[in-house]
């Protein structure tokens, strides 16, 4: 018999060899190998692996109004299956405020809150308005604290009931404790603080069922409510809020074709032989192309990568009647006999973005498992065999999951269609500078502020390549830095004669101490990136800087994993290297009247 992931791991450790003790772990957690108490087991391994390394992770606090350090280890694996480096710690039963008030700034990136019912159900006159408006100002105080003096990014949980209670299930949820609970957790909801990420307790606890999920035992014994198999499920919810928070939700979703979004295999049943329609064959494929294109209609980017011809590949989508998705519907096509990791770096290259915005889905698991081990940073779906799960199985990946959507998300797919035209008519052009001539490029820039502001903190969060710091500012921070009226800021949306790019640059500058201006945040979206936005950005930042009389300007560039594309930004601008810092952090500055002026393609907007 094969031993367990968590054996082999803790025999990797004692022999010194802690990488491939979380290999191991996290390769059983992607695959869904192991059960509740051996991820808990795994959890344990990982977090005592990330104490010993020196490696960056995202720090996360989880407090609640019940015992919450079960959540702790199930989380690390939880996360460690998504592909994002934690090391968490809990604070005490039902002391929120308290740890929260004994917290410095810059300890946790992500705090998770979980309510619980005592005092909302405690016994007393109170009505239920009083109740529930007590309850706000308790979460109220922890926002602001969570806010303010962390400066951390907050997940946080809704109410839930375990049961009817005497009342029994229609007096309950009618005028007794199931009402009050879902009233409080919908006013919860409803008062969180722009940006945070909202998870329904409820909604978690009903995919599992609240006989399974909750375990009345251990919250006697423990004052945790929840059973191994309710920590497992809620954590992989909270993963995918904390990546959601952190990274933002994944921009592609990679599908094959045969008996993926039909069944059957269409180079041996033609176009219309496959299985699709309203049969018991078809309709599961159907109710799955439906979830796809409503994610492509949310801004999920829809590629396929299929080991087909092209011309066989292409048939359903413009013959069959039954096809939901439509060929105008993917942003990359991909049908070929070459491997999949590679259809899907060669997509990665085409469409400028990072392999690690890639997810895929095919039923077949010998092309998962080449994908994992060839681009581990890519997002595999474990795939069930039977086609009326799929849906459930994508949704319950989490891949997707986001703050908010905004306008420019809806429109991505559209940008990338008239990206599709660009890159045609840079094949006919002689040179780049013919090429972003005929663009005839138009950049609009905003104050940040009101109706941006959402955009705004949304590509903080989440951009990588071109960012110059990758400092995750919460919305708090953005709007005290916006607001300084001593300093420079933008949001810049550019169009061309192809369509409109929506909101791609970001550009936060403040005061520095020795009395130069100093750029804190500079990002922009990949679309854009080497078509001259960021030098048009920076000569409206030393126009600005002029205007409000200062004679010296200085930019920051902290490497990351994403971002070495843009190391030598500064000294291309023509700043000078002035010295090195924490965390690799590298000065540049420059006087703003030798800058040389940068030159780019862009007109400004009337």
């Amino acid at each position: 018999m094969r031993d367990s992931a968590t054996t082999r791991a803790r025999a990797a450790m004692k022999a010194g060899q802690p990488e491939q003790a979380l290999d191991e772990l996290a390769n059983a957690l992607r695959r869904h190998e192991l059960d509740a108490a051996e991820r808990e087991r795994a959890g344990r391994l990982i977090l005592r692996i990330a104490k010993k390394s020196d490696a960056k992770r995202l720090r996360v606090l989880i407090l609640g109004q019940c015992t919450t350090s079960w959540l702790v280890p199930h989380l690390a694996a939880a996360c460690t299956a998504v592909e994002l480096d934690i090391v968490a710690t809990d604070g005490d039963y039902d002391s929120v405020l308290q740890d929260l008030a004994r917290t410095e700034a810059g300890q946790f990136d992500v705090v998770v809150l979980v309510p619980w019912t005592q005092r909302l159900l405690a016994p007393g006159d109170r009505s239920a308005d009083d109740r529930i408006q007590d309850e706000l100002v308790y979460w109220a105080a922890a926002w602001k604290l969570v806010s303010e003096q962390l400066q951390s990014r907050i997940v946080q949980l809704g109410y839930d009931y375990v049961g009817a209670g005497p009342d029994g299930r229609s007096l309950s949820a009618t005028s007794g404790s199931v009402r009050l609970i879902r009233d409080m957790s919908d006013a919860l909801r409803d008062a969180r603080p722009a940006g945070s990420f909202w998870l329904d307790m409820a909604q978690v606890a009903g995919d599992v069922g609240r006989r399974q999920f909750y375990s009345p035992r251990q919250y006697q014994w423990t004052k945790n409510p929840l059973s191994p198999e309710g920590s497992a499920a809620l954590c992989d919810a909270i993963a995918s809020g904390i990546r959601a928070l952190t990274t933002g939700p994944r921009k592609v979703l990679v599908l094959d074709l045969d008996n993926t979004l039909w069944g059957g295999v269409v180079g041996e049943l033609g176009p219309n032989g496959v299985g699709l329609g309203d049969d018991p064959a078809g309709r599961a494929f159907v109710a799955f192309q439906k979830h796809c294109k409503r994610l492509g209609d949310r801004g999920v980017l829809l590629a396929v990568c299929s080991k087909n011809n092209d011309a066989d590949a292409r048939e359903p989508f413009e013959q069959n009647e039954h096809m939901v998705l439509k060929l105008d519907d993917f942003a990359a096509f991909e049908a070929s006999w070459q491997p999949k990791a590679a259809a899907i770096a060669s997509m990665a290259a085409e469409l400028r973005l990072g392999t690690d915005s890639f997810v895929f889905f095919d039923d077949n698991p010998a092309e998962r498992e080449q994908v994992r081990q060839a681009l581990p940073e890519v997002g595999v779906v474990e795939v069930p065999k039977e086609p009326s799960e799929y849906v459930r199985a994508l949704e319950g990946a989490g891949w997707f999951e986001a703050v908010g959507v905004t306008a420019a998300d809806k429109k991505r797919s559209d940008q990338y269609r008239a990206e599709r035209k660009r890159r045609d008519v840079r094949k006919e052009l002689p040179s780049l500078d013919a090429y972003f001539e005929s663009l005839q490029m138009v950049a609009t820039v905003e104050p940040i502020g009101g109706d941006n502001l959402a955009r705004v903190v949304q590509l903080v969060g989440k951009t990588n390549q071109f960012n110059l710091t990758t400092r995750r500012h919460v919305l708090e921070r953005v709007v005290a830095m916006t607001q300084d009226p001593r300093g420079v800021s933008m949001a810049v949306r550019v169009t061309d004669r192809f369509g409109d790019h929506g909101l791609v640059a970001v550009l936060i500058a403040v005061p520095d101490d020795d009395g130069a201006l100093r750029v804190d945040t500079w990002l922009m979206s990949c679309r854009v990136i080497a078509r001259g936005v960021e030098d048009f950005c920076f000569a409206m930042t030393l126009q600005g800087a002029a205007k409000l009389g200062y004679e010296r300007i200085r930019g920051e560039y902290i490497p990351s994993a994403k971002n070495a594309q843009v190391a030598e930004l500064y000294v291309r601008l023509g700043l000078t290297e002035e010295d090195a810092g924490a965390d690799g952090l590298r000065r540049f500055a420059g006087a703003i009247s030798d800058v040389p002026a940068p030159k780019h393609y862009l007109k400004l907007a009337d």
